[in-house]
């Protein structure tokens, strides 16, 4: 359902792109003084360039100076009035929309956020008409028909909301989203029965559980809550229990578990009208969302935070978008705001580590993480979170010792969830040059978790590097490609090995294919600029080998790019280290 909805959504364009910069636009000013931009086009181009850079506040400060030199410009105005809406300003963007155009791409957006902020001041009435105004396509219908329904129980109306979520028609993916709305309604409204029923329709809908596992996972807290508060305990634990054959993170699930089992109290539910709407925009957020860099991913939860700030559901998934697009300090911030009594907790603090790693704060990072698994040494993330750091500092004997820790604590009978402590252990001792005992963490992560690509590709990979077992790792490395054959890393070890095979024509297919896939990779392009040469097409050899030298390649592999650009491959430089396999997570810390 997540590339339906998708597709369903963009399709339907409702966000309006910024205009992209003339190919001769140079913004000569980067620092951030809008007051000193004193033309109106140095004024717009440096608002386009920081809005394409995600740099929104100073967006708006530049679009704002802008339009003091030509108010009525009606590009500019539009702009100004996305920016605010992707920077989740609700009330400014409410004083712009008067100023925007009517573009058939900017109207609906227009709609929702001002019913938004009609939502957000209560002025429920004025709220319904914009909402109603957002549908059009399936998944616009099923936003507005839901926020309608909060506005209506925000007015006092409980039964007229309910009915308008039970008139709700469309695919069957509907439904969970149905049923977890209306449950949380008739909840805020205290029909607990009603909610009851509501929450368990949503509970058995198995196929919107795998593809809306965020709004599953509210909908297993919230009817947990239910039973727990009414004191029936068992019932509580057997609807976690339900929830973990969905295969919902244990990591979430144990919290609520604990919770249950001490008589703790959950805050599971949305209390208000605009929390609801906050909820709403949150489920659909997640259900798109496939690791960052998504337009409407970001706007949607932009408008989640602004109707419902404390909402962790909202707030652990605004850090996993930021993480997941280079933004550790953004990612930081959200994660450090998460209270110890919220499910998320847990993982929020393992991504703090790991944030605090991508600022280069690795000392900090690493003593955030040790007191993360002392508290719990019993969790594996913990530790794969604190191998990450090392292995990024290169303390490759730290990173075997802190999972050989793992491994104690795992004991003689590993299961399934263990592959990635033996992967990223193994990992470890391959670099630290022992063989023997990496060769044999790979080989029982495998055990574990058959067929892994990872795994497959790493193991495969050095076999073929350190020209043993050929076959076989071309063998393994095929089979990771067949499952990701749209992953640069894995098809590049495929090519390379093909290349050590002495296949240059295949290692050239091979490689050119991995580089369309990660034109950005050094460690791809040397490969490819070897098979070239070997090819004889000298010239394109070159241009990869200069290319991997300005991608800033590890710096064991300068020096022979260096020599390989002056005098060619030559036997010497041929035998240059070459990279290793790429890591990848080891399932090191999953969001829910």
């Amino acid at each position: 359902m997540k590339r339906r909805l998708r597709t369903t959504l963009l399709a339907a364009a409702l966000v309006l792109p910024l205009p992209a910069l003339a190919k001769d636009a140079i913004v000569s000013d980067p620092v951030y003084d809008a007051q000193g931009a004193l033309s109106f086009a140095g004024a717009l181009l440096a608002g386009q360039t920081a809005a394409m850079d995600n740099d929104l506040e100073r967006a708006i400060a530049y679009f704002r100076r802008a339009l003091q030199h030509e108010p009525y410009d009606i590009g500019t105005n539009n702009q100004l009035f996305i920016t605010l809406i992707f920077n989740g300003d609700l009330k400014a963007a409410e004083a712009q929309a008067p100023k925007t155009s009517d573009e058939p791409q900017l109207v609906p957006l227009r709609d929702l956020s001002l019913g938004l902020a009609a939502l957000q001041d209560k002025r429920y009435e004025e709220a319904i008409p914009h909402f109603k105004a957002y549908g059009g396509a399936p998944l616009n219908d099923l936003v507005a028909g839901l926020l309608v329904a909060w506005a209506q129980y925000g007015d006092g109306k409980t039964s007229e909301a309910l009915k308008t979520i039970d008139a709700l028609s469309g695919p069957p993916w509907y439904d969970l989203f149905t049923n977890y709305n209306a449950g949380a309604i008739a909840a805020a409204s205290g029909d607990t029965d009603k909610a009851r029923r509501y929450f368990n329709a949503a509970l058995l809908d198995r196929e919107g559980g795998g593809t809306s596992p965020d709004t599953m996972l509210k909908t297993v807290i919230a009817l947990a809550a239910i039973e727990a508060e009414a004191g029936n305990t068992r019932k509580a634990l057997d609807t976690v229990s339900t929830a973990e054959t969905y295969g919902l993170n244990p990591a979430v699930l144990n919290p609520v578990r604990e919770r249950i089992e001490a008589g703790d109290p959950m805050q599971s539910l949305p209390e208000t009208a605009a929390e609801g709407a906050g909820s709403v925009l949150f489920e659909v957020a997640a259900a798109l969302n496939q690791g960052g860099s998504d337009d409407i991913v970001k706007l949607y939860l932009a408008l989640a935070e602004a109707m419902a700030p404390y909402d962790t559901d909202v707030l652990y998934l605004q850090g996993i978008v930021a993480a997941a697009d280079d933004k550790p300090e953004r990612a930081l911030s959200y994660f450090s705001r998460i209270p110890a009594s919220a499910p998320q907790y847990r993982l929020a603090e393992l991504q703090q580590g790991l944030a605090l790693a991508g600022l280069d704060r690795l000392d900090e990072a690493q003593d955030h993480l040790l007191a993360v698994i002392k508290e719990d040494p019993d969790d594996r993330r913990a530790y794969l979170a604190l191998s990450g750091v090392y292995s990024q500092e290169k303390n490759f004997e730290a990173m075997a010792d802190i999972l050989n820790q793992a491994v104690d604590h795992i004991g003689p009978v590993a299961a399934l969830e263990d592959w990635g402590i033996f992967y990223r252990r193994g990992i470890a001792y391959e670099r630290l040059k022992q063989w023997d005992k990496a060769e044999a963490d790979f080989k029982k992560a495998l055990e574990l978790y058959p067929n892994q690509p990872q795994v497959l590709n790493y193991l495969g990979y050095s076999w073929i590097d350190q020209g043993i077992n050929l076959d076989e790792g071309l063998d393994l490395i095929q089979q990771a490609v067949d499952q990701r054959p749209d992953d640069g890393y894995i098809v590049d070890s495929l090519g390379w090995a093909f290349y050590k095979l002495g296949r240059y024509e295949e290692a050239v297919r091979e490689l050119e294919r991995a580089v369309s896939l990660d034109t950005g990779d050094p460690t791809i392009s040397g490969h490819l600029g070897d098979a070239y040469w070997k090819v004889g097409r000298k010239l394109e050899a070159i241009y990869e080998w200069r290319k991997a030298l300005a991608g800033d390649p590890p710096e064991d592999l300068v020096p022979s790019l260096e020599d390989k650009i002056a005098n060619g491959l030559t036997p010497e430089n041929e035998e240059a280290p070459v990279a290793s396999a790429p890591e990848g997570d080891g399932d090191a810390v999953k969001t829910p």
